[in-house]
C-alpha cells in the first residue's frame, strides 16, 4: 500500500444525474480542475457520475455548469481525507470505480474515521484488481462520507481475496451503524487531465 501524499487535487465536485435520450453527457471545463471522469453508473439512476479534481475547493452552485441535457440533478462537493494505492497496479489500469457513500452517528465518527485509516481502507486497498482507494467528506451536505475505489477489475470485491479483506469484527460493527447508504458501480468513459494555472 503506498500513501498519496505528494500535492494532489485535493477536493473533488461530483455531479450526478440522468441525460435525456441517449446521448453521452459532455465533460465540463475550468482552468481549476485539473481532472476529470465520467461514470455510466451499472444500474442506478441516475445513470450518470462526474468526478471534478481540483487543488481548490467547489461551490456546488457556481463551479461548473452541468451538460445540456441533465436531469434528475444531484452536485456535492468534497474534501479528500485520505489517499491510498495498490502498489500492484498502476493509475492507467482503472476501468471500474465503486462508491460507498454514507452517514454515520456523530457520535461514532471518529470511530467511523479510525476504523476505515487502521483496517478498513488498509486491507481493502491490497486486494488484487484495487488500484487507489479515497476518501472524502462532504462540504455541508449528507450523506456526509464519500469513498471512492478505482478498480482494474470490476468483481474485486467480491473475489475470495475481497470477501476476506472486509470480514473483521469491527467492520461489521461499523456497517452495521452505516445510515443513508448509497453504493454503486460506475464504468469509466471519459478521463481528462488537464494542468490548471
Amino acid at each position: 500500500m503506498a500513501e498519496n501524499n505528494a500535492a494532489r487535487a485535493s477536493h473533488l465536485l461530483t455531479h450526478r444525474f440522468t441525460t435525456h435520450g441517449n446521448l453521452q453527457p459532455i465533460v465540463q471545463s475550468s482552468p481549476e480542475i485539473e481532472r476529470a471522469r465520467l461514470f455510466e453508473v451499472q444500474g442506478e439512476t441516475p445513470a450518470w457520475l462526474v468526478c471534478y479534481e481540483s487543488r481548490k475547493p467547489f461551490d456546488v452552485f457556481d463551479s461548473l455548469g452541468w451538460t445540456g441535457n441533465a436531469l434528475n440533478m444531484e452536485g456535492m462537493a468534497f474534501e479528500l481525507l485520505r489517499d491510498v494505492s495498490n502498489e500492484g497496479h498502476t493509475q492507467n489500469e482503472t476501468r471500474w470505480l465503486y462508491v460507498v457513500h454514507t452517514d454515520v452517528p456523530d457520535d461514532v465518527a471518529a470511530e467511523y474515521t479510525d476504523w476505515y485509516d487502521r483496517e478498513h481502507l488498509p486491507r481493502l486497498v491490497r486486494v488484487p484488481g484495487v488500484v487507489r482507494a479515497r476518501r472524502y467528506v462532504a462540504c455541508d451536505a449528507s450523506p456526509r462520507f464519500f469513498t471512492a475505489y478505482d478498480l482494474a477489475d470490476r468483481h474485486a470485491f467480491t473475489s475470495p481475496e475481497g470477501l476476506e479483506a472486509r470480514k473483521t469484527p469491527w467492520t461489521e460493527k461499523m456497517r452495521n451503524l452505516f445510515s443513508n447508504t448509497r453504493r454503486f458501480t460506475g464504468r469509466l468513459i471519459v478521463d481528462e487531465v488537464w494542468r490548471g494555472p
